[in-house]
């Protein structure tokens, strides 16, 4: 079918269309960033460092996974393979994807566009596949799945916005271009330590009851990456260019060797 990038789902487009469950992570391999929620930031902490990116909805955590300005994540090997300690939510569902529409349910849940990217490579007209639609015009059972989890993303999107609100609200968020000397992507912002030791007992209750200080804890936390995953840029540039790392290669066992330390270390005792 027509490769058109991301466009909505429909039944009109995609009645008689299907589609097949990705076997590779390689379409993330130049992603910089990915956006998370409240409800994972403990784990996403525990793995890459998180910033804060103002968009026009308000301030959003992102998960920096490149802190070089076009280079590759060293996060995805040559093969397609995952090699971080834990997978965003945000990638989980590709090639589909969830645009939020601004409106809401009866219940206050909000509602969202469900988009597709043609151009994954993982459409197809072979009934074999996963179909968008059955013979009724109903979403079928396995898009229904996807469906179903990317509203639970997006009411996590909705509650991880009000919080980043609060923190706003305190004045709590400042510029930030680089953590113990390393780099970090522009038009990011962290958290000001200088401003949270300013906070009267009010604010901090006000950010303990909300959860706000939960997700500050957990951007604090995770800034300790920001200099492996510098050094993680540096082995594979030093690495020849025709031969990107594999399986077996020294960066990828850096960072599988720091992903199992960091589940010993964070999520073990937790048991996630």
């Amino acid at each position: 079918m027509a490769q058109n990038g991301l466009v909505p789902v429909t039944f009109s487009r995609h009645g008689r269309c299907y589609w097949t469950r990705f076997m590779s992570y390689q379409f993330a391999a130049n992603r910089a960033e990915c956006a998370i929620v409240f409800q994972e930031a403990q784990q996403a902490a525990a793995t890459f460092p998180i910033l804060f990116k103002k968009t026009a909805r308000g301030y959003e955590p992102t998960g920096i996974l490149s802190v070089l300005k076009d280079r590759p994540t060293p996060f995805v090997s040559q093969a397609g393979r995952w090699l971080a300690a834990y997978v965003p939510s945000a990638l989980r569902c590709y090639p589909f994807q969830a645009a939020p529409t601004g409106r809401k349910k009866a219940d206050q849940a909000p509602l969202f566009q469900l988009n597709v990217d043609e151009s994954s490579g993982l459409l197809s007209d072979d009934p074999k596949d996963e179909a968008f639609f059955d013979n009724t015009g109903a979403v079928s059972p396995a898009l229904r799945e996807v469906k179903i989890f990317l509203q639970a993303r997006a009411a996590a999107c909705e509650a991880t916005l009000a919080l980043c609100q609060i923190i706003d609200s305190l004045g709590l968020f400042e510029p930030i271009a680089s953590h113990d000397g390393i780099p970090l992507p522009p038009d990011k912002f962290g958290v000001s330590v200088q401003r949270l030791k300013t906070l009267s007992q009010f604010e901090k209750l006000k950010l303990v009851d909300s959860g706000a200080l939960f997700l500050i804890h957990a951007h604090q936390i995770s800034l300790s990456h920001c200099g492996w995953l510098f050094r993680a840029h540096q082995q594979l540039a030093q690495q020849n260019p025709q031969e990107k790392y594999t399986e077996n290669s020294d960066i990828s066992g850096f960072l599988y060797a720091m992903a199992n330390a960091q589940n010993d270390d964070f999520l073990g005792t937790n048991g996630v």
